[in-house]
Order: C-alpha cells, then sequence, then structure tokens
C-alpha cells in the first residue's frame, strides 16, 4: 500500500528523497512510475504540482514530490509562495535532491541556478535526465557530456524514462546503496 502526506501531516521519520526541477519535466511521472499506480496528478499544462507531496512505498524511505520551478500556469505570487515553501523544506528537511532536467535540451539557465542554490546549502543532490526513450545513442553520449559538465558537483547523473522504465534499475540500486550508508547514522534526513 502506498501511503500519501502533506506537509500538515506526521510521517514516518526514515530518509526523504526529495524530486524538483522545472514545471513540466516529468517529476510527478516519474514518482508515479517509481510507486507502480498513478498516484501523483500529471498534466501536459505546467504547474500541476501545486504542492510538497510525500509518498512511502517502502517502510524505509520517502518520495517526495515538489512543486515545479519556473512556468507554470498560475500567477507569479503562487509560483512564488511554491517556491518558498519549497526552500524552507529543504533548508529544514535536508533531504536527498534529484533535480529532473529534459535530457533532449541543453542545460538550462534556471536550471543551473536550482543547482546553484542546492550547492550553497550543501545538499546533497544528483541529475535525473528525463524523456531519455527519445534519445539516439550518438545523442545522448553529446548530451552526458554536456551535463556533466554542466553539473560537475552532482553525486550521480542517470538517463531516465518514466514511459518505458529506463534507468529505473540504476535508480533502484543507487537507492539501496544510499539507504545503507544512512543506516544508523544520526540523521538531518529525518523529522523530528
Amino acid at each position: 500500500m502506498i501511503r500519501r502526506y502533506s506537509l500538515s501531516d506526521t510521517w514516518p521519520a526514515v530518509p526523504l528523497i526529495a524530486l524538483s526541477g522545472r514545471s513540466n519535466v516529468g517529476k510527478s511521472s516519474l514518482i508515479n512510475r517509481l510507486l507502480g499506480t498513478p498516484i501523483a496528478g500529471v498534466s501536459r499544462k505546467p504547474g500541476r504540482t501545486r504542492e510538497i507531496s510525500l509518498y512511502q512505498k517502502e517502510p524505509t524511505h520517502l518520495w517526495v514530490d515538489l512543486p515545479g520551478y519556473g512556468y507554470a500556469g498560475t500567477s507569479q505570487a503562487e509560483r512564488m509562495r511554491w517556491e518558498k515553501e519549497t526552500k524552507v523544506f529543504l533548508r529544514e528537511r535536508r533531504p536527498f535532491v534529484w533535480v529532473l532536467v529534459d535530457s533532449r535540451i541543453p542545460p538550462q539557465r534556471i536550471d543551473r541556478e536550482w543547482i546553484a542554490w542546492l550547492e550553497s546549502l550543501q545538499l546533497p543532490y544528483g541529475v535525473l535526465a528525463t524523456k531519455a526513450d527519445g534519445l539516439s545513442q550518438k545523442t545522448r553520449y553529446a548530451q552526458q557530456k554536456r551535463l556533466r559538465e554542466a553539473y560537475p558537483q552532482a553525486q550521480e547523473l542517470f538517463f531516465v524514462s518514466s514511459r518505458t522504465g529506463e534507468g529505473l534499475a540504476a535508480l533502484h540500486i543507487w537507492l539501496s546503496r544510499w539507504l545503507k550508508r544512512k543506516e544508523g547514522e544520526e540523521s538531518p534526513y529525518l523529522r523530528s
């Protein structure tokens, strides 16, 4: 059974893994694929995720679906509220943050700015290049090089596809290893 929590709920004291990225990059689609059920709302229109949601399928960790940054089909005041709420959550809870970027386009300034902010807080992060099923091997190789150059401090870089499941086995291996390192450690990832 999958549990969904909002920020106002009390959730289990387990490590948090947050998915962040521009609006419409595929965060909610990836959450749904990881959880094996369409629990997070998805839309072709940017800005569908309007609040921080936490999901638990396994007892060992929670996935966190963050509102997207950048353009969204809503007011600037609403986007500013999302950004403030997201930044407070990340500063206080200190999860591992996966930054989702669209694998089909060059690194974007807004993603670089977001990652610079994560680095300023010394938050651990990795990069998930989404929509990878649409790339040829040649394009993927070139894009991987661009992404590694753009985000040299990323702890990991994976190409993933919510549609086909590509890259999710590597992500699950990473998750298993990361959770092993977290076992027994006094961690700021846990909710007090």
